[in-house]
């Protein structure tokens, strides 16, 4: 008997097998296929660290390989969209080991891995993503750029505070990658090295969103833009997330991997 594909048969997880499987990160979705990711610690905005690297890379894996999903909306949960900023407390995510074996083990582990299969995953959604900006970006900024609509709110800001500035590394984890891409080679220099904080408005003027909205505006309007979204066919979805997410990707392939060697090299460096 000949073998038919059909959208059961496609397939690989269903929303009911991860729904409830992650600590930082509360799902729902309608009958529409719109799936709401919505990042926290302990009910207030996430705070970056090893466990939600691996809570991240996994939720976005089986997002993408639930075929009932249609549009993504990725937003945070508080006042802030990701922290927090390095010189508040807790936001200093690395230390120093105590032998070489033991610092390369932290970096193959947080960095090599986490981050870089983290960035991989989020581009292998392969329906639009829409990011709901509420509040400042301290870090990891290309969680919420990398989508391909992104609204801000009033009080969002979009930083580098984990690199460069604040703690002596190399902005090699994905800053390099979405700064020059979006804001261009002279100004992307300039802020990674001096750790500036560019505000909503200015990333509106950049083109790094699409629009700037009152704070409890922004996951109305995202909702808003995803049911028009959702409205389109299957295939029409996934084949225009393709192609619009295909650039990234490709710059993605061939810096992540020197960007987090550089990182590594040169925090190995610090301790000679």
């Amino acid at each position: 008997m000949p073998y038919t594909a059909t959208k059961e048969s496609l397939t690989v997880t269903e929303f009911v097998d991860y729904q409830h499987s992650y600590q930082h990160i509360k799902l729902t979705r309608g009958e529409d296929g719109i799936l709401l990711v919505q990042l926290h610690s302990d009910n207030d905005f996430l705070r970056m660290g090893e466990t939600t690297h691996r809570d991240l890379t996994a939720a976005f894996r089986q997002i993408a390989l639930d075929r009932a999903n249609r549009v993504v909306i990725i937003t945070g949960t508080g006042t802030d969209f990701i922290g927090p900023r390095a010189d508040a407390p807790g936001g200093r995510t690395l230390t120093r080991q105590s032998n070489l074996a033991d610092e390369y083990a932290v970096w193959e582990e947080l960095a090599w891995t986490n981050q870089r299969e983290m960035n991989n995953a989020l581009l292998d959604i392969p329906v639009p993503v829409i990011a709901a900006v509420n509040g400042p970006v301290r870090r990891h900024c290309e969680m919420p750029l990398y989508s391909d609509i992104v609204i801000a709110s009033e009080t969002a800001s979009f930083e580098d505070s984990a690199h460069f500035d604040l703690q002596d590394l190399v902005p090699g984890d994905g800053s390099h990658i979405w700064m020059t891409m979006l804001l261009g080679i002279n100004r992307a220099r300039a802020y990674m090295l001096t750790g500036e904080v560019i505000t909503a408005e200015e990333a509106l003027r950049w083109g790094l969103v699409k629009e700037v909205l009152p704070q409890q505006r922004v996951l109305e309007r995202a909702w808003e833009i995803a049911r028009r979204i959702a409205e389109k066919s299957d295939s029409t979805l996934r084949f225009t997330r393709s192609l619009m997410v295909q650039p990234i990707k490709k710059q993605t392939l061939e810096l992540q991997g020197m960007g987090l060697a550089y990182e590594a090299l040169a925090a190995f460096g610090r301790g000679l």
